[in-house]
C-alpha cells in the first residue's frame, strides 16, 4: 500500500478559499428578495390561478407596489413548509389544503 504525501503551501490554499467564498457570494447575490407573480409560478412550478386560488386564499402573503404583487421568498418558503407538515402520504393534494382560520368570538 502506496501513501501519497500532498503538500500544498499556504499561497494556494487562501487562493482557493477565496475563490469558493466569491463564488458563495456570488450565488447569494443572485437570489431575489421579492418575487413577481410570474417568478414566483416558475419558482413553484405552478401557474398563477393555482397561486391565487390555493396558496393566496389560504394566508400567503404578498406586497402590492401599485399594480404589481410581490412575494417575499422566505415568506413563500415559510409558508409552503408550514402547508405541507400537516400533509400525509395520502393526504398530500394542495387543492383539498385550507388553513385552519381562527374563530374570532
Amino acid at each position: 500500500m502506496q501513501l501519497f504525501n500532498v503538500q500544498v503551501d499556504e499561497k494556494t490554499v487562501n487562493d482557493m478559499l477565496e475563490k469558493a467564498i466569491n463564488e458563495r457570494v456570488d450565488e447569494l447575490a443572485k437570489q431575489k428578495y421579492f418575487m413577481t407573480y410570474n417568478e414566483l409560478a416558475e419558482y413553484l412550478n405552478i401557474s398563477k390561478p393555482v397561486i391565487e386560488d390555493r396558496l393566496i386564499k389560504n394566508g400567503l402573503k404578498y406586497y402590492k407596489v401599485g399594480s404589481k404583487y410581490l412575494f417575499k421568498q422566505s415568506e413563500v418558503d415559510a409558508f409552503l413548509d408550514d402547508m405541507t407538515a400537516s400533509m400525509t402520504a395520502t393526504n398530500n393534494d394542495i387543492k383539498f389544503f385550507n388553513r385552519l382560520k381562527e374563530v374570532v368570538q
